[in-house]
């Protein structure tokens, strides 16, 4: 009987090259740059969904005084600290914007809102640019 011999001894490979991990690694990074991108414009359409809450809100407290005021409306000059003074605002918070610049309001209104204005500047925290948010009809 014969005996079969087995073939030539075949060192093992025991881990990956270094191109291997590379290529990983930068599969991975690539992966994570799709995710963060996704997740900013997730996170922007969150804080301009937030601050037109926050204006709806503010709306209704507005409405409130002005029926207490006997249809009276907070004037230009007094703006949101009437709210305030009048305990319907508790804090600064409340009428501050998602990225923490204070909400504005102007009477009589100039771009369509109600009787007032209420807007934030938007992102870019400049007055008039597309992006700002308002109590005004969308233009979409």
């Amino acid at each position: 009987m014969k005996i079969l011999s087995s073939p030539p001894f075949r060192s093992r490979r025991r881990g990956f090259t270094l191109m291997e991990l590379l290529l990983v690694l930068a599969i991975i990074g690539l992966l994570m740059g799709g995710g963060a991108a996704v997740y900013s414009g997730i996170m922007d359409s969150a804080k301009v969904t937030k601050t037109q809450t926050k204006l709806g809100i503010l709306a209704g407290q507005i409405q409130l005084y002005s029926s207490q005021k006997s249809g009276k409306l907070p004037s230009q000059s007094a703006g949101l600290a009437a709210l305030k003074n009048s305990g319907l605002v508790k804090t600064d918070e409340e009428v501050t914007d998602a990225w923490g610049q204070p909400l504005i309001y102007t009477i009589p209104a100039k771009r369509g809102g109600d009787k007032y204005d209420l807007w934030s500047k938007g992102p870019d925290n400049l007055e008039n640019t597309p992006d700002d948010v308002g109590n005004w009809p969308n233009a979409d």
